[in-house]
């Protein structure tokens, strides 16, 4: 069951409308990443919820708050910063719970690379093709309950 979602490159809050639309109920924090466009007015215009945050930094919150985390795209625009996926992927283990999931969206490269990273903090990690002839991955992780 999902209560709490973070959209991690919210874009124009796409995600929480679609929960919306689905009739899903879910609390949505969309976040806007520092350096790409600023989106967030449109969002808090659509009456969602939405904050500017740099990746390279932690993300405010307590730790194990959200039961998915999803981005599209953000991988690719991190590689371009100074930050580390790897300081990434830390960040989004601390705050996804136990059992929660992880869906990335990305070109190749970066879904390979991340599918690295989610092995190495042993995540169940699934690499699937969208079969639409891009060079479009999507990541779907798992945190489990346990470390092994």
């Amino acid at each position: 069951m999902l209560r709490n979602v973070m959209d991690m490159n919210a874009h124009y809050g796409g995600l929480n409308t679609a929960f919306l639309d689905a009739k899903k109920s879910v609390w949505v924090m969309n976040v806007v990443p520092v350096g790409m466009t600023n989106t967030l007015p449109l969002i808090l215009d659509q009456g969602y919820a939405g904050v500017l945050h740099d990746w390279c930094e932690p993300f405010p919150t307590y730790p194990r708050t959200y039961d998915m985390l999803h981005a599209n795209g953000l991988l690719s625009h991190l590689s371009s910063e100074k930050c580390s996926m790897m300081d990434l992927f830390l960040e989004m283990d601390r705050i996804t719970r136990p059992e929660g999931w992880v869906v990335l969206c990305d070109n190749v490269g970066a879904i390979e690379m991340a599918r690295m990273h989610a092995s190495q903090i042993r995540w169940e990690a699934r690499v699937i093709d969208l079969q639409n002839g891009s060079d479009q991955r999507l990541l779907v992780c798992q945190k489990p309950f346990l470390r092994k």
